[in-house]
């Protein structure tokens, strides 16, 4: 006859192991990265996190690739973002990172637009080097509010849109570069 003491223990053992893993099952993410070294890679969990922070906090979106030094660190960072705002804010798509506000819509698809742009001439990532961010009044109006507030929202939605063009997975880039698109289209009229 086995001992009571071993039945006793895996007991607890088994109990422990549920206890601590059925609630992360519960609320564990949908997000998924390409391969198992996404996952575990610093920068996809940096943009998960701050994503959720981000959104648990009731803030609008913020990129911060520039916390990663290498390109491939800046694009796990901001896939992993995206999704996960997306994700935890309720949006199935990144639309979310746009807005109804002009400064807002307008700087995130000038963003879309010009970092695509450097992206596919293989140029370096400055976003505060380019036309749109220094001016910053495009599509601005006197019914648009003070222009300094104006610039202030274009400029933050304006980096949100760089970074995610220039950095983006190019499974993301045909969508982004549709969305550039028909913003310039919308510009232009």
């Amino acid at each position: 006859m086995k001992s009571p003491s071993k039945y006793l223990l895996v007991l607890l053992v088994t109990g422990a192991a549920t206890t601590i893993f059925a609630p992360v099952e519960l609320h564990r993410s949908h997000i998924i990265a390409s391969d198992v070294n996404n996952q575990t890679s610093a920068a996809f969990r940096d943009g998960v996190f701050l994503a959720r922070l981000d959104v648990k906090q009731g803030r609008k979106p913020h990129l911060v690739s520039g916390r990663w030094s290498a390109d491939a660190d800046r694009r796990l960072f901001i896939a992993a973002y995206v999704q996960a705002y997306c994700e935890m804010s309720g949006d199935a798509t990144p639309e979310q990172l746009e807005s109804s506000q002009p400064a807002i819509k307008g700087g995130y698809r000038d963003g879309l637009a010009d970092g695509l742009q450097r992206r596919y001439e293989s140029r370096s990532f400055q976003p505060t080097a380019t036309e749109n961010y220094r001016r910053a009044d495009r599509g601005y109006s006197d019914s648009s509010g003070a222009l300094d507030q104006y610039k202030q929202a274009y400029r933050e939605a304006y980096c949100n849109g760089y970074q995610q063009a220039y950095y983006s997975e190019t499974e993301q880039l045909k969508l982004l570069t549709s969305k550039a698109r028909a913003g310039q289209t919308n510009n232009a009229n």
